[in-house]
């Protein structure tokens, strides 16, 4: 049946974006919500995800290090790092803004022998030249992260912490969005097909900035 999912990544402890998500989400046409980090505060986490009805994944940003052991160890779905069978075809890994040192050899392990179509990537940071740019002009993107996307193409690689390069990109037949939500008010509706790949993907509006 294929999956769908909408992703999101730095709400910033925004109470409108929050709603909206949770609304969003809610209705009925998905079968995953991910965020990706910079959700700013415990509490706030804790109130979007326990409000949401379907299965639902968070990974820390940079701006969540200080979040407590006790939140990290509970029972809220947010992660520095995880690896997840999402059903018994498609493969989720999300990088929150703390993971592995060795996270390229980590990877390679992880996805060695799956169908890569069928792998779904999530990072708080975005891949190096891959909706990285700051409004300097330069590009703060992740090399390592850039080097994985080409060895193993996965079907989508997520990210957002970049606000101002809100967008998509395929590299190698990978899909590479970043869903940074605060500046742009949206969001990514994805659908990864039967056979494996994005079969559609489409900018979802949250609230109007």
């Amino acid at each position: 049946m294929g999956l769908k999912l909408l992703v999101t990544s730095d709400f910033h402890a925004d109470e409108p974006l929050k709603e909206a998500a949770i609304e969003e989400v809610n209705s009925g046409e998905y079968d995953i919500f991910l965020n990706l980090g910079d959700f700013m505060d415990e509490n706030y986490a804790e109130e979007l995800f326990e409000a949401i009805d379907i299965p639902a994944l968070g990974c820390t940003g940079n701006r969540d290090m200080m979040f407590s052991d006790e939140f990290m160890d509970g029972p809220i779905p947010v992660y520095n790092f995880l690896e997840a069978d999402i059903d018994e075809e498609f493969f989720l890994v999300l990088i929150g803004g703390d993971f592995p040192e060795d996270i390229k050899n980590k990877l390679d392990e992880l996805l060695e022998d799956r169908d890569n179509s069928k792998v779904i990537i999530g990072s708080h940071y975005p891949p190096k030249k891959l909706n990285d740019r700051v409004h300097s002009g330069k590009r703060i993107g992740f090399e390592q992260f850039r080097e994985i996307l080409i060895k193993h193409k996965p079907a989508l690689w997520a990210s957002g912490h970049v606000h101002e390069d809100f967008g998509s990109k395929e590299l190698f037949g990978t899909q590479a969005i970043n869903a940074a939500s605060l500046d742009s008010g949206k969001a990514y509706s994805v659908t990864i097909g039967d056979e494996g790949g994005v079969e559609e993907l489409e900018e979802v509006t949250l609230v109007e900035n």
